[in-house]
């Protein structure tokens, strides 16, 4: 395995994994589906395979990890996105939070800086384990669909 394709294709599919889950709108796609870290995982095995030049395959366990490493760089990258676009989302997520009756005190709700500290916080922390956990599933589903293909017999 070489690792400057590794690093190159996680640190590529992370930010892609950071920036579409976290702009306001497109993240709540990734809200109800993690399509955006599903995508990423996939896409960090197709990356490396063209930085390969289609040489070399990955493994199941390898495509994982590297999806995996691709969802962690996402949810960094994410923190960062997501508050510099908190003053977009919080309000869309608290408009939804009234929509569906959810009652308590949310880390959304009250605005400014200790609450945009505060979901940053609270969404990094279920970023970090569902984003990885994600990424690796997609990333052994890419490795497993972008294997070596059966050369003909004959």
């Amino acid at each position: 395995m070489n690792s400057r394709s590794f690093i190159l294709s996680a640190l590529i599919a992370g930010a892609v994994i950071g920036l579409l889950a976290n702009l306001p709108v497109l993240n709540l796609i990734n809200c109800f589906l993690c399509l955006w870290v599903w995508v990423g995982g996939i896409l960090a095995v197709y990356l490396y395979k063209r930085f390969q030049h289609g040489e070399g395959s990955l493994s199941g366990a390898q495509g994982a990890g590297l999806g995996a490493v691709a969802g962690l760089i996402g949810a960094f990258v994410g923190v960062i996105v997501y508050s510099l676009t908190s003053f977009v989302s919080m309000p869309i997520f608290a408009s939804m939070a009234r929509f569906f009756e959810v009652e308590g005190d949310l880390p959304f709700e009250s605005g400014g800086l200790p609450s945009v500290v505060g979901s940053a916080f609270f969404f990094f922390m279920f970023d970090a384990i569902a984003y990885p956990l994600f990424g690796a599933i997609s990333g052994l589903l890419g490795a497993s669909l972008m294997g070596k293909k059966p050369t003909p017999q004959g």
